[in-house]
């Protein structure tokens, strides 16, 4: 209401020769408005006092309360008019909301203006697993001796000095130098208050002083950079944080790598300043923590034992490091290098160290390889056993003499074809070897000897053991080896064995398997034994096959089994020596190739020995320069080397007991003294800048987190949020949805309430709340058993209106157990038993879930639908 009336201003308004002649005129018009300004009875008469305030009224400090309405409905019609936030405030700042809508902040700031509380927006996507999203940190240190120091510089007169801010807390010791004399505590006092230290009498112009602080707010380096003294490297301080190595406290500066500017210097001095709260630069230091950090070895020596201390030479040092042999080599043997790993072996056999006993040293074949194409990978045998056969039928006329072959063996029959069959399967040559004893240190390499493979006969009449039979006996060939693969050689071409003088090995063949784009032999293999000339398919559907220079007639019967190229065949017919027909086609059409006789011997014949292995020869048409061994027979042919990888009493780590502190050189490990003096080994000292390994730093992407979810269709998903609060969603869900929610988002609600209750005396009360209210009254007793027991408690009235039940959450005098069974209105038993006893203690029951509801739907409407309308006494 304006203060400046017209009345009072008319004898100024007016010109002095009208108010000199005309007094009477000037006392009218005083009057006029002064009847104007007044109330005469019913009417107002304030049309002139409103008019001069007409200009106020586009202050909203002013006019809010005349013109709210119109306020509202012109700047903020989606806002409740019971706001919690002063009116004229809301419309003066509610255009930085509309400039600001579909942000978080701006639904915080409504949140203020509307109920004056806090909103939390939290985002689901946040909580979604994503592969390969984790953080993934490396930190680098600089670690520092507790011991740091703040220094200046005297001028003769100044006897105050600024001190490092204390961590009240810790230990607030210092200790004062100057010029390097340590200062008795009689010539100077401190005010730890505000931090500042003042001598009696002022240090000399010139004088260096520095102050030792045992603790000091680490806080305060926190974004300060650091420079090495000698070095010049700098880096900025992320974090600081106090550690303990070996029981002494260090400070710990973590830094940000990307700051990090040239290299520091190991156990150089790090300097660095602060700005106390009078905003005074203060200077400090503190040296580098520096200490033994490995011990590497170079010559582990011989006859050293674990325990033996070590000597480390250093110049200087704070504390001297400690360390000692913590582990040495036995001498014994715990290796085997395979030079060949010969053939006719299997998995499992074992392998003996010759001379010396088994429980001293035995190994194991490890493995075999299966694979290879220069040495069977199975090997199939006759397995009928001569004492099987049954005594009443071995006379040469009877009709069936027995055998347990598939045919009726008798004096006509070929004997081939009425024996079993039995096959050693998975046999190689040796690729691995296991040592399962080595009890003894040896001085010599002994020589060791593998079982060869073996087949188990389980006997099928007479015989009353099984029969083993090791697959060295037969003398078959069991590797070959190219040492030189030559030129211009075919697959096919054929490999011929040739006896040596007094050897009488008989029914071995091999052949090219694979050549090169040059014809040079890259793998051979060994195949059954050839009769007389060759023979051709002449169509792929024809089961005859036609040979020249044969004999069929003589060296093959019916029922035999052929082998033309890689076609293994049956013989179901012989017209003549050189035409026969089998079961099967071909398939293919083969033209001039020798015909193997499967059965006639084994493979890689037989009766060969190793100390007269066969010579070899290549038959081929172009092939030339060709250089094939065969190096042993089947179960035979290893070379196998035991050793150990280091000599009795080498040196294979040395443990660092203490690495000392404050060693700034390259310390000197010296062995000489102790084992045979000839082991060496190089010590290296902890950086100034260390990178730590490196760790997760969330949990975005690990499978096993509690916190992380599968991305779902409605609530996990990148375009939702949930507003978390005390208020319900429906007093807010209308401005909201319409003024600040954003398109294309899906929203949420959470109620936020405090879901315990004190258990005290109260009135009765209505209250409406969604259904995780917690509410109890009275007062129990617990011991160390599980029963709780109350007085004046209601659990069987509560657990009927759900507010307590079993598994439901409770604590007693800070004791946390769940609810097994509600017993009665005053007993209930919980999962396990209390460790204290306490009496007439409050109960409080503690909701650990929440509801989140979807703001489709209000709040009001929930609690309407499910009659949540709950009347409890207390």
């Amino acid at each position: 209401m304006s203060d400046l009336r017209t009345s009072l201003l008319v004898n100024r308004q007016v010109p002095e020769f009208i108010r000199e002649e005309y007094p009477i005129f000037i006392s009218f018009l005083e009057a006029y408005y002064e009847y104007l300004e007044n109330k005469q009875g019913t009417q107002l008469n304030d049309l002139t006092q409103r008019a001069k305030d007409l200009r106020n009224l586009s202050d909203v400090d002013d006019s809010i309360d005349d013109f709210e309405e119109q306020f509202f409905a012109t700047y903020a019609s989606l806002v409740s008019k019971d706001v919690e936030v002063d009116k004229s405030f809301l419309i003066k700042n509610v255009l930085p909301l509309y400039l600001a809508k579909g942000s978080e902040n701006s639904f915080k700031l409504l949140f203020r203006m509307l109920f004056g509380q806090e909103l939390e927006v939290k985002y689901p996507k946040n909580d979604v697993l994503r592969a390969s999203d984790g953080k993934w940190k490396r930190d680098e240190v600089i670690k520092v001796t507790q011991d740091i120091s703040s220094y200046y510089t005297g001028n003769g007169t100044k006897k105050e000095f600024n001190l490092v801010p204390f961590n009240p807390a810790l230990d607030t010791t210092i200790t004062v130098y100057v010029n390097g004399s340590l200062i008795a505590t009689s010539n100077y006092f401190v005010r730890k208050e505000i931090n500042k230290l003042y001598f009696y009498t002022a240090p000399a112009n010139n004088a260096t002083i520095e102050i030792f602080y045992r603790n000091v707010d680490t806080q305060l380096f926190e974004n300060r950079k650091l420079t090495g003294q000698i070095s010049g490297a700098t880096a900025l301080v992320e974090e600081v944080e106090i550690e303990t190595i070996n029981n002494e406290q260090i400070t710990a500066f973590y830094v940000n790598p990307k700051t990090v500017i040239g290299d520091f210097t190991i156990g150089e001095t790090i300097l660095f300043d602060i700005i106390d709260d009078d905003e005074t630069l203060i200077y400090l230091r503190a040296r580098a923590f520096s200490s033994l950090l490995t011990i590497s070895i170079i010559d582990g020596g011989a006859n050293y034992n674990v325990g033996d201390p070590v000597r480390i030479v250093v110049p200087t040092f704070e504390r001297e490091p400690k360390a000692f042999i913590s582990k040495t080599f036995s001498g014994k043997i715990n290796q085997v290098i395979i030079r060949d790993g010969g053939a006719g072996f299997q998995v499992a056999a074992n392998i003996r160290a010759i001379g010396i006993p088994e429980e001293e040293l035995f190994f194991a074949v490890g493995a075999v390889n299966t694979t290879g194409t220069n040495t069977p990978n199975s090997y199939t045998i006759f397995s009928d056993v001569i004492s099987d056969i049954d005594p009443a039928n071995n006379v040469i006329l009877n009709l069936n003499w027995g055998l347990s072959g598939g045919a009726i063996a008798n004096v006509n029959t070929v004997i081939s074809q009425a024996l079993s069959n039995i096959s050693y399967s998975t046999i190689g040559e040796i690729s691995n070897v296991q040592v399962l004893v080595s009890e003894i240190a040896l001085t010599t390499t002994p020589t060791l000897n593998a079982d060869p493979a073996i087949v188990d006969i389980v006997p099928i009449a007479n015989t009353t053991t099984n029969t083993i039979v090791k697959i060295d006996t037969f003398g078959s060939l069991g590797k070959l080896v190219i040492y030189d693969g030559g030129l211009d050689y075919a697959i096919g071409d054929e490999i011929i064995f040739k006896n040596k003088p007094m050897s009488f090995g008989i029914g071995a063949a091999a052949e090219v398997t694979n050549v090169s784009a040059f014809g040079t032999i890259t793998s051979v293999k060994f195949v059954p034994s050839k009769i007389t000339g060759n023979a051709s398919v002449t169509s792929a559907s024809n089961v005859m096959v036609q040979g020249y220079d044969t004999l069929f007639e003589t060296e093959l019967i019916v029922g035999d089994k052929i082998m033309i190229g890689s076609n293994t065949r049956t013989v179901v017919s012989i017209a003549s020596n050189t035409s026969l027909n089998v079961n099967t086609s071909f398939g293919s059409i083969l033209t001039n190739r020798p015909v193997r006789h499967l059965g006639r011997y084994l493979l890689g014949g037989q009766g060969y020995t190793n100390d007269k292995l066969p010579t070899i020869t290549i038959n081929s048409t172009l092939g030339t320069g060709a250089n094939i061994a065969v190096t042993t027979i089947m179960g035979d042919g290893e070379n196998l080397f035991p050793r150990g990888t280091g000599r009795a009493g080498e040196i294979q780590e040395i443990t660092i007991l203490d690495p000392g502190k404050g060693i700034r050189t390259t310390p000197q490990i010296v062995l000489t003294s102790i084992g045979d003096g000839t082991a060496e080994a190089n010590a290296t000292l902890s950086p100034t800048l260390q990178e730590l390994p490196g760790r997760w730093t969330s949990s975005d992407s690990i499978i096993s987190s509690s916190d992380r979810r599968l991305q779902g269709r409605d609530f996990y998903i990148n375009y939702s949020y949930l507003l978390s609060s005390e208020i319900e969603f429906g007093k807010y869900k209308k401005i909201f949805k319409e003024l600040l929610h954003p398109a294309g988002f899906k929203s949420y609600a959470e109620l936020n309430k405090l879901n315990e209750l004190g258990a005290n005396n109260v009135i009765m009360n209505t209250l409406t709340a969604p259904k995780n209210i917690r509410t109890l009254s009275g007062t129990v007793n617990v011991n160390s058993t599980i029963f709780v027991v109350g007085t004046g408690t209601k659990f069987t009235k509560a657990a009927n209106l759900d507010f307590i039940g079993a598994n439901t959450w409770i604590a007693v005098n800070s004791e946390i157990r769940m609810v097994n069974s509600i017993i009665s209105d005053t007993l209930l038993t919980v999962n396990s038993a209390f460790t204290i006893t306490a009496n007439n203690e409050e109960l409080v029951v503690l909701n650990v879930d929440y509801d989140a509801i979807a703001t489709e739907v209000t709040l009001d409407e929930i609690i309407a639908e499910n009659e949540l309308v709950l009347t409890v006494e207390t």
